[in-house]
């Protein structure tokens, strides 16, 4: 655990941009020590991981569900996330549309950056044709855009991903003024993305240190 660079982050970000503590694969006691110090917003990848510290953690954490989103799991996804930052699949997000939720569920679209394979996500025509045919009477509320950047790739080409979907971000602010997200920015990159107005980062490394694998499910 790194308290000095968490509270060095936070003092960077300043009250305007919401700290996301990743905390997959994590102990209960590392969560409580952030927790202890007034942080509220976590992190997860996995349901049944995410659903297990909840039950033992206080009832005011706000749980952001980060992970690839699998069809038969999206009922608990919706019910247990205070926000669900990787609809990544035209599938996925007709599914929310379609099962008529009584709560509200608040997502975020997630834009894919690059050719990478292995990275998931909307391609910004996508994005725009969501939101502009998006039912404002839905329960699901969109609120924005996650991105994530490709690895292994140039500060050039790093700076073209985040301006690229800094950009898309300002469009759809024009198209609805409930868009209000961009959660972009990792450990690695999130200096980079700081420079381009994203107003949440996803950090988990820095603060925590390694993760336990073993606790991933």
């Amino acid at each position: 655990m790194n308290l000095r660079s968490y509270n060095r982050i936070k003092n960077e970000l300043g009250s305007d941009i919401c700290l996301v503590a990743v905390s997959k694969g994590q102990p209960l006691e590392k969560i409580l020590e952030l927790y202890n110090l007034g942080h509220r917003d976590f992190g997860e990848n996995f349901l049944q991981e995410m659903l297990e510290k909840k039950a033992q953690l206080p009832d005011d954490i706000k749980w952001h569900f980060l992970g690839n989103i699998q069809s038969n799991k999206l009922s608990k996804i919706s019910d247990s996330s205070y926000l669900i930052h990787s609809v990544s699949r035209q599938k996925i997000y007709k599914l929310l549309v379609n099962s008529k939720p009584k709560e509200s569920i608040r997502i975020l679209l997630q834009l894919k950056l690059g050719l990478e394979e292995t990275k998931a996500g909307l391609s910004e025509n996508e994005i725009l044709s969501i939101v502009k045919n998006h039912n404002k009477g839905s329960k699901i509320e969109i609120k924005g855009v996650m991105a994530i950047s490709e690895n292994n790739i140039s500060n050039t080409e790093l700076i073209a991903q985040f301006e690229s979907a800094e950009k898309l971000f300002k469009n759809l602010q024009l198209i609805d003024n409930e868009i209000e997200i961009l959660s972009m920015g990792m450990s690695n990159d999130y200096k980079e993305a700081l420079s381009f107005n994203t107003n949440m980062i996803r950090l988990g490394t820095i603060i925590f240190g390694k993760r336990n694998l073993n606790n991933e499910r």
